[in-house]
């Protein structure tokens, strides 16, 4: 999941690099990885001690993760490689946070 991210964050406008249907379908791939991350992450989170600063940001990363799900797809270019770079950067985050929760 991770991986696939660095095709809109490795560069610095998506849409100058793939078009509207390319983003859209990005875009849509993010969607699926955040909801599946999401319920992943706050199990791994919700075992921690409420006072937990791993818990807490992993709590406001979901949190956020869930209003991104909410961005329209965008009528432009522009609009939908700022949706997919903001939906990549949440399921990256999410990776992270799942990954350092990890049972050791």
């Amino acid at each position: 999941m991770r991986r696939s991210t660095l095709l809109v964050l490795a560069v610095d406008a998506p849409e100058k690099h793939f078009e509207g249907a390319e983003l859209e379908g990005l875009a849509a791939t993010f969607r699926e990885y955040i909801k599946a991350l999401i319920p992943a992450v706050r199990a791994r989170a919700c075992v921690l001690p409420e006072a937990s600063a791993n818990r807490a940001a992993a709590m406001a990363c979901i949190g956020e993760a869930e209003i991104r799900l909410c961005l329209g797809p965008g009528d432009t270019d522009a609009i939908r490689g700022s949706v997919a770079a903001r939906l990549a950067r949440s399921v990256k985050t999410l990776c992270e946070h799942y990954e350092r929760l990890a049972p050791r």
